[in-house]
């Protein structure tokens, strides 16, 4: 018997989901980073291109780059990328005045 095929709207419904679990999946580990050294890693333990959640780790290694803001982040990413910041600069890891500037972008955008 032939195995019936999805349908393109089942197809995006798996892939949406896919996503939504990738991302609870990631966001208590963005939201629980404490140094550039955990940041680092974490990006460096991104999935593979092309499998859910790929985005939100390249987001936050284009972020951790310069601290500027990734044009596909969500509102949910630039929130716990400020509170990263916020951390950041509270341990002294940046630039006095640096944190203003990052999470003024942040906001911006």
């Amino acid at each position: 018997m032939a195995k019936r095929r999805k349908t393109q709207a089942e197809r995006e419904n798996e892939r949406a989901q896919a996503d939504r679990q990738a991302w609870e999946e990631f966001e208590p580990r963005l939201a629980g980073l404490q140094t550039l050294e955990d940041a680092a890693q974490l990006v460096a333990e991104a999935p593979p291109v092309d499998y859910p959640g790929r985005g939100y780790y390249s987001n936050l290694g284009f972020f951790l780059q310069q601290f500027t803001v990734p044009n596909g982040s969500n509102g949910a990413e630039r929130l716990l990328y400020a509170r990263f910041v916020e951390r950041l600069d509270a341990a002294g890891a940046l630039k006095p005045g640096a944190a203003a500037q990052i999470l003024l972008a942040l906001v911006r955008t």
